[in-house]
């Protein structure tokens, strides 16, 4: 029997025709449906033939329509809206996600009512409709939580829902996977499914971490302890600052799970770095991930390049406290000296007094 994965498999290898040939062989409609959407998407991105793809999405749609549960025919439809979306027919995107909310009005269960929904949320974000996503799960949170029935059936359909969110985050790049990874992680921690929250927790510092360069890659092969990768997906994806930013950011994180080649990573991460061109938020970020690296030195000469004296006078002493901590005083008040903004500065030498007390 035929496989998703196989077919998945097909369309990795951009063995397109194959792939579509096996549609037919899935039991499940949902299943044909999302590989032919798949396909369609990998033949937009990698340059298959694109005349192609009409005809794979009336497939899809023509599966759909014949649909006759609403809770699979909602979820049906925003799968193809979402991949209308990713392939740039917006018009028709938001058709189909139109549709899928429409006929979710006829699922008379609030609970399954309440999964489909965050189903098309999920869509949603695929979409790159992050901000619509997840207003949606909160309206699918919320008619879960409204529903008259027992507590235990609330939960199960609310941990879906963490589930989705989870799924959203871990597709979007850091900066958007962030909302929806808290939102799931107070679901979980609230429910205390306590591993699922644990995993979420983890997803979180490292998109807060990898952040400029965070994408669901990249993400992904750090989460697995493939840090090479990581940087060679970098490596192929960014250029120039944007890629000396990254690198440290992975450096960091390597720091953070206890992996000391991230000073291998900093060193070399500076000699890739050819003739840079830096912002002033490049400057202060940088100093900012130096500093939390402990690469002190290099750190100091990117703080005092800050123009923002507020933030210089920020960096110089997250400088001074981590010398302070390593017990190199001395030094610690030079650069404290040369804090601009003197109350920042009083603050700061107040708090290197105090940790040479304590030693």
């Amino acid at each position: 029997m035929t496989t998703r994965e196989e077919i998945e498999l097909l369309v990795e290898r951009r063995y397109y025709e194959e792939a579509l040939s096996k549609v037919h062989k899935l039991k499940d409609p949902l299943d044909q449906i999302e590989v032919l959407t798949d396909i369609a998407v990998a033949i937009y991105q990698h340059g298959g033939p694109q005349e192609w793809i009409p005809s794979i999405i009336e497939d899809a749609i023509y599966i759909a329509k014949k649909l006759k549960d609403p809770a699979n025919k909602a979820v049906a439809y925003s799968t193809i809206a979402s991949s209308l979306a990713i392939m740039e027919y917006e018009e028709d995107a938001m058709d189909f996600f139109n549709r899928a909310l429409d006929v979710t009005d006829s699922i008379k269960s609030p609970i399954e009512k309440g999964v489909v929904l965050s189903e098309l949320a999920y869509h949603l974000a695929l979409a790159g409709y992050p901000e619509n996503a997840l207003e949606l799960f909160n309206i699918a949170f919320d008619t879960i939580i409204g529903a008259e029935v027992g507590y235990n059936l609330k939960v199960d359909g609310i941990i879906r829902i963490g589930e989705l969110l989870e799924k959203a985050g871990d597709a979007l790049p850091s900066g958007k996977a962030l909302d929806f990874y808290r939102m799931a992680f107070d679901i979980f921690d609230k429910l205390h499914v306590n591993q699922r929250a644990a995993i979420v927790e983890k997803k979180i510092e490292l998109a807060q971490t990898v952040y400029d360069v965070g994408l669901p890659s990249i993400r992904r092969a750090l989460l697995e302890g493939r840090n090479h990768y990581a940087l060679a997906l970098i490596e192929k994806k960014y250029a120039g600052v944007v890629r000396l930013i990254g690198e440290l950011e992975v450096a960091l994180w390597m720091k953070r799970v206890n992996n000391i080649e991230y000073l291998e990573v900093v060193d070399r991460a500076f000699e890739h770095c050819e003739n840079p061109h830096f912002t002033e938020a490049n400057v202060q970020k940088i100093a900012r991930i130096l500093t939390e690296l402990g690469s002190l030195r290099r750190a100091l000469e990117f703080a005092r390049a800050i123009k923002d004296v507020r933030k210089k006078s920020d960096a110089l002493r997250a400088i001074a406290l981590e010398l302070a901590k390593r017990k190199e005083f001395e030094e610690a008040r030079e650069i404290v000296e040369s804090i601009p903004d003197p109350r920042i500065k009083t603050e700061a030498m107040t708090e290197i007094v105090a940790i040479e007390e304590s030693q």
